[in-house]
């Protein structure tokens, strides 16, 4: 296997991992008991893990990452929690099986610790949703009653503000992977977790008013821009979102809902503050770089 060959295998295993994410956080959003939801939680946060991990290798290839997902993947379950359970321990046996085949495919020994590594991880996250599974098929979990219906066009909302959140940490993460800039990779990453954090607390939101989550992005490789034009652009999504949170303030009825978008909103005020900090600070450094050249 040459270096091309591994980096297109390390880049399915970036989507393949995405891929899990996604589809565990639909169920984290559509499961309304906080005791399952937790756990679930805990192993999507493991496979960003792996996804980072893996990404990482690309980069010290020489490759881009490109944060793909493999759509035929994302099996969302239903129409009960047991179900959605079910998918993910296929999600996490499909996973073993195609990580153990690499295994015998890859010759370059840190890749393959790090298939070792994860492999091990899946196979205690697929005896975590097999426990899971039994315990509401047993009835130790209660089923929560049906939740209550909201108005569409709040759904609507809620979905807007969620893909907007899901596509700017595909952006920042983008920036992280690539950035050689030790204080811009940092500042990619807490925006990302942060986002994160925005995007959980509206999906759950969506999932506790009856309606479906919808994660979508747009996924598509980026044009390679200066780490300046990146940032401008940065601070103008941060500038409108945050102005699209207030704007949806005045319309909104349900007290939960404006207290969610008031905390997001200051969040994303301080998300612009961040990246006009880092923007003044790379300006400063690119003039005093031109003028040790004159």
């Amino acid at each position: 296997m040459n270096k091309r060959e591994l980096i297109n295998l390390l880049l399915y295993d970036v989507a393949l991992e995405h891929s899990a994410i996604v589809q565990y956080l639909y169920h984290i959003f559509l499961i309304t008991d906080a005791n399952i939801t937790a756990e679930i939680e805990q192993i999507a946060r493991q496979e960003m893990r792996h996804l980072k991990w893996f990404a990482q290798k690309v980069v010290q290839l020489g490759g881009e990452v490109v944060l793909n997902r493999l759509e035929d993947m994302i099996v969302i379950g239903g129409p009960d929690w047991a179900s959605m359970l079910s998918e993910d321990v296929k999600a996490e046996e499909m996973a073993i099986e195609i990580y153990t085949k690499q295994l015998d495919m890859v010759k370059d020994d840190s890749v393959k610790r790090l298939l070792e590594r994860v492999i091990r991880d899946e196979n205690f996250h697929r005896i975590e949703f097999s426990e899971l599974k039994e315990k509401v098929m047993e009835g130790i979990v209660c089923m929560q009653e049906e939740p209550k219906r909201a108005d569409p066009k709040v759904i609507e909302v809620l979905n807007k503000f969620l893909q907007e959140e899901y596509q700017s940490i595909i952006n920042y993460l983008y920036q992280f992977f690539h950035s050689k800039d030790l204080n811009h990779r940092d500042t990619m990453l807490d925006i990302a977790i942060e986002s994160m954090v925005h995007m959980g607390k509206l999906g759950e939101a969506i999932g506790e008013l009856g309606g479906m989550p919808d994660i979508r992005a747009d996924l598509g490789r980026k044009d390679r821009k200066t780490m300046q034009e990146s940032l401008a652009e940065d601070i103008k999504f941060e500038q409108e979102a945050g102005g699209d949170y207030r704007k949806e303030l005045g319309h909104i009825e349900d007290e939960r809902v404006k207290k969610l978008f008031e905390f997001i909103e200051s969040q994303e005020e301080y998300h612009k503050h961040m990246l006009m900090e880092l923007f003044k600070k790379m300006r400063r450094l690119t003039v005093g770089d031109l003028r040790k050249k004159e």
